[in-house]
């Protein structure tokens, strides 16, 4: 492996919830690659340029060299949306959202 660290990008959600919690666990990990988004980290860490921290995406598989390991110190990464009107919602959003909060229960 020839890079360290690939840093999300600043703005996400996902790099302030891992940063917060890296931080109570003392941990820092110093970089100098950032990307625009997890799969691109992704695919660089997959040749070998870099180790990337990612939220696990339910269903999602390593292929070749990548390999996703739990850090089961790292609490989950909270997902949801926000709907101003569920009547504006277009009928398979709609249908989206309805089988979500089937399987789920709503939040």
């Amino acid at each position: 492996m020839t890079g360290g660290h690939i840093r999300l990008p600043e703005d996400s959600s996902s790099r302030a919830h891992r940063d917060t919690a890296f931080a109570r666990l003392g941990v820092r990990l110093p970089s100098d690659t950032g990307v625009a988004d997890r799969d691109t980290a992704i695919l660089l860490a997959g040749p070998g340029m870099g180790r990337a921290v990612v939220p696990s995406l339910p269903g999602q598989a390593a292929t070749g060299p990548v390999r996703f390991l739990p850090l089961p110190e790292l609490p989950p990464l909270p997902v949801g949306w926000a709907v101003r009107r569920w009547t504006a919602l277009d009928p398979p959003a709609r249908s989206f959202a309805d089988l979500i909060e089937e399987q789920h229960g709503a939040a």
